[in-house]
């Protein structure tokens, strides 16, 4: 029976691990995500100015 509870718990310590090392990357992808979006807006700002609201076109 303990031996059960010893390995539920190492399950969970592999599974905090795993979930932590996950979260450190949150931060480079939202980086990496942003620019690409901020390039989209930038193009599509460019190709079609006349859907941008409170600029002028010209």
């Amino acid at each position: 029976m303990a031996s059960g509870l010893l390995a539920l718990l190492d399950d969970i310590a592999a599974l905090v691990k795993v979930s932590a090392a996950s979260l450190d990357d949150v931060p480079a992808q939202v980086a990496k995500t942003t620019g690409k979006v901020s390039g989209i807006v930038i193009d599509d700002t460019a190709v079609t100015p006349k859907y941008v609201v409170g600029l002028d076109p010209k």
